[in-house]
């Protein structure tokens, strides 16, 4: 029984498998070099308020966009 529930499991398709946004995925990697010193302080408070506002669900301005990638191009 074990095994054809493990079965089932690979059989899901990929499609219902949720698709990270880019910002998502900017602020995920940016997380994670938000101590970098090669970001100054205001980055960092960015970094971290964005990330906060995604986790609550909220979605992000075209231009906390544009800056997200400013930063990642840093």
């Amino acid at each position: 029984m074990v095994l054809k529930l493990i079965r089932r499991i690979s059989e899901v398709p990929q499609a219902i498998k949720p698709q990270r946004s880019r910002e998502e995925y900017l602020i995920a990697c940016l997380r994670e070099e938000q101590q970098d010193p090669k970001f100054s302080d205001w980055e960092k408070r960015f970094i971290g308020s964005v990330a906060r506002q995604m986790d609550q669900g909220r979605k992000l301005t075209d231009k906390q966009k544009e800056v997200l990638e400013k930063i990642w191009k840093k």
